[in-house]
């Protein structure tokens, strides 16, 4: 009810309504004569009607301005709808490209560390065939000490004494 009495609808319709209704009683119960009471119906019935007339007027040019605010503030706010999708694809094409950028980063390093280890390893690998092969022939020498040792004592190293 209070919306009404803003937009003025509901003034609008009261004042009507109010105004006929007292218009007809003042005519009805003043002393007049028939022919000027009809007169004075006919005039107040013009002149409500002229009324009635004049605040359709107005109340059609207040629901095209209305209408036409609203359709500003709804083209306003398709247009700030489509700035913001916009703003929000450029901001996840950006996300995208760093995203991108960070993976690609991490293969290169990890490429990178891959190879480091495979060189540590083949670095490690050969440094253990060369104590291996120095292994190999510490024992191949002590092999062969050994041997030209017990070929010693079992010739029979009759001036050989031992001490200890």
């Amino acid at each position: 009810m209070a919306k009404e009495t803003v937009n003025g609808g509901g003034v609008t319709k009261g004042i009507l309504i109010g105004g006929a209704i007292g218009a007809a009683a003042a005519l009805l119960f003043a002393p007049k004569s028939g022919r000027e009471l009809r007169s004075d119906l006919a005039r107040k019935s013009t002149d409500a009607a002229e009324y009635a007339k004049k605040q359709g007027a107005l109340l059609a040019e207040q629901a095209k301005s209305t209408a036409a605010v609203a359709g500003e503030k709804a083209s306003a706010l398709g247009t700030k709808v489509q700035e913001l999708a916009v703003k929000a694809k450029e901001a996840a094409l950006v996300q995208q490209d760093a995203i991108k950028e960070t993976a690609a980063t991490a293969m290169s390093e990890t490429k990178d560390a891959i190879a480091d280890v495979k060189d540590h390893a083949q670095q490690v690998s050969s440094e253990a065939n060369r104590h291996i092969d120095n292994i190999k022939e510490e024992a191949d020498a002590n092999k062969k000490d050994a041997q030209a040792s017990a070929n010693v004592f079992k010739n029979g190293n009759s001036g050989a004494t031992f001490s200890n």
